[in-house]
């Protein structure tokens, strides 16, 4: 038994974003997205210069690391005063 198509009223057949690229998540993990073959071709192809070599990219997650760190160390060194103040108030 074939599937009717739903016919609706206000349908006047155009169609407004192609979804025929779009493919489901996978219910397993995260799938990796596709790598380009060739990805000094595809950024001089497509036009953008939204490729970084790998080891510039290194030193950009490395430089980020780094500064969440600082930003830990600044928040756990902050905790550790606001704790030897009250004890020191409350003369533990």
């Amino acid at each position: 038994m074939a599937r009717r198509r739903r016919e609706y009223e206000d349908d006047d057949g155009r169609t407004i974003a192609d979804m025929s690229d779009v493919s489901r998540p996978s219910l397993m993990g995260r799938r990796a997205p596709e790598k380009p073959e060739d990805p000094l071709s595809r950024a001089d192809s497509s036009g953008s210069d939204d490729y970084i070599p790998p080891e510039d990219r290194k030193w950009y997650v490395l430089g980020a690391l780094k500064a969440a760190l600082l930003i830990a160390l600044a928040f756990i060194a902050g905790l550790g005063i606001v704790i030897f103040v009250l004890l020191k108030l409350w003369g533990a």
